[in-house]
């Protein structure tokens, strides 16, 4: 009777170790990933702030523009094209987030918060 015992207490450690080891392994990320979730979180806060910018003050603001503008640090690590109408705005994001030479670029606008993948990096 303990030998059926112990061999179930055995099996039963041995799944959880290789569920654990399992789940830290596959729930890593790598930096090019955080800096990519990090990237597409960031946009979709400007998004956000844009959207209530203009419903306070019914025009958009430039982020980029140092007088209205952000001052947010993770920023001045890719290069931004922005086009702030009346109408609406257009952010574009361009970055080598894996440094194997080619940049990708992601794109908001005033339509949703989506982030669109416009070239892979």
């Amino acid at each position: 009777m303990w030998l059926r015992w112990h061999k179930q207490i055995e099996l039963m450690l041995l799944m959880m170790v290789l569920l654990i080891l399992g789940t830290a392994y596959f729930s890593r990320l790598t930096p090019e990933e955080r800096r990519l979730i990090e990237l597409e979180a960031g946009l979709e806060q400007l998004y956000l702030l844009e959207t209530a910018h203009f419903a306070e003050h019914k025009r958009y603001f430039d982020p980029t523009d140092p007088a209205e503008g952000l001052d947010w640090r993770w920023m001045d690590d890719y290069e931004w094209e922005v086009r702030v109408t009346t109408e609406g705005f257009w952010l574009v994001v361009r970055a080598d987030l894996d440094g194997d030479g080619q940049v990708g670029a992601w794109a908001i606008d005033d339509e949703s918060p989506q982030v669109w993948s416009l070239t892979d990096d």
